[in-house]
């Protein structure tokens, strides 16, 4: 049967409709699924594996709407399940036929009007406290006969990123016992503000070079691991700091002087290359992010950085992770004992 998704929004969000993909294939072997991306994610998706074909939303203009629906009319769907819970999506799911729809929404009055038409129309916001992500997926499940296990939170391969790791003849990660430390723009609320607008009102963590690097430091000797530092999209003061006092080994490695150890600090990689390194580390500490959904794939212990005021938003998305620990983001000299005393 042929399933198309609807995903038009970021990869963090693709990554939670992964799990129904994957429950999809392991009951429908012979399933074919379609996906419509975002320019956020689209090739992202391409180069992960669960879609055979992706269309592309190119942008909110009507010509480019106009130009998918048309070549969506080319295509035979038995099913079509909106995830991104988008007017556009929705409005696109009804025009388009199928014998089975699944609208997932956000508001009351979409449900209410869609359940006059459709069978299967669920409601999806943070108002519904007691909600999951788990029971959506498992609802959508249902609805395509299908049942949702446990395994299929793990869509991933142990190695399924290994050629995508860019320093393999530098750095043996099979011998390195290691903890990963994603130091992105969230951390940052200046430069976060450059992606995301609404970053002024986060919690502000903003340190210096000096603290960082004891703070790592005294995590390395409380939990006898290595450190390896990922960075985010774009540069951090932090970042461009840490790179002029290091030991540069090319163009996207450094080596760290953390005081008693040394560490690692890998700048520009791929999305795919950070995530081989997640999978083999003993410990991923991020603010909330896609990432967080590659180490709980891969049950690494997780130390998730969110906004206290956004718990129950981030608690229905993370319910399902082991392993699993959040905390609350905070002045860094706070924020670090959090995290050394949860290591």
């Amino acid at each position: 049967m042929n399933y198309l998704f609807f995903r038009t929004d970021r990869i963090g969000d693709f990554l939670i409709t992964s799990s129904l993909i994957k429950a999809i294939k392991r009951n429908d072997e012979k399933s074919k699924i379609y996906l419509v991306a975002s320019s956020n994610n689209e090739q992202f998706i391409k180069r992960f594996g669960l879609v055979d074909k992706v269309f592309l939303l190119k942008s909110k203009k009507i010509i480019d709407r106009i130009n998918l629906f048309s070549e969506l009319r080319k295509h035979k769907f038995d099913n079509i399940i909106i995830s991104d819970k988008k007017n556009r999506s929705i409005f696109f799911g009804i025009l388009l036929k199928s014998k089975n729809k699944i609208f997932n929404v956000s508001k009351i009055i979409q449900k209410k009007i869609l359940n006059i038409f459709y069978q299967n129309v669920f409601l999806d916001n943070d108002n519904l406290k007691k909600q999951t992500i788990k029971s959506v997926l498992s609802d959508n499940c249902k609805s395509l006969n299908f049942n949702l296990k446990d395994e299929d939170f793990h869509y991933l391969k142990s190695n399924q990123f290994e050629n995508q790791f860019l320093h393999d003849n530098l750095i043996n990660l099979k011998n390195l016992d290691f903890l990963l430390f994603h130091y992105d723009e969230k951390w940052e609320i200046e430069n976060y503000k450059k992606l995301f607008k609404k970053a002024s009102t986060l919690t502000n963590i903003d340190t210096d070079k000096k603290d960082l690097i004891n703070f790592l430091s005294n995590l390395s000797k409380k939990t006898s691991k290595r450190i390896i530092i990922t960075t985010g999209t774009i540069d951090t003061k932090i970042i461009n700091k840490l790179k002029s006092s290091s030991k540069k080994i090319n163009e996207f490695l450094y080596e760290i002087d953390l005081n008693t150890t040394k560490g690692y600090l890998f700048t520009n990689e791929n999305f795919f290359s950070i995530s081989h390194l997640i999978s083999k580390s003993s410990l991923f500490i991020s603010c909330h992010g896609a990432f967080t959904h590659i180490a709980s794939n891969y049950k690494i212990k997780i130390l998730d950085i969110i906004e206290e005021t956004k718990s129950v938003h981030y608690s229905k998305i993370t319910s399902h992770m082991k392993n699993y620990k959040h905390l609350y983001r905070d002045n860094f000299y706070k924020l670090s004992l959090d995290i050394i005393n949860n290591s």
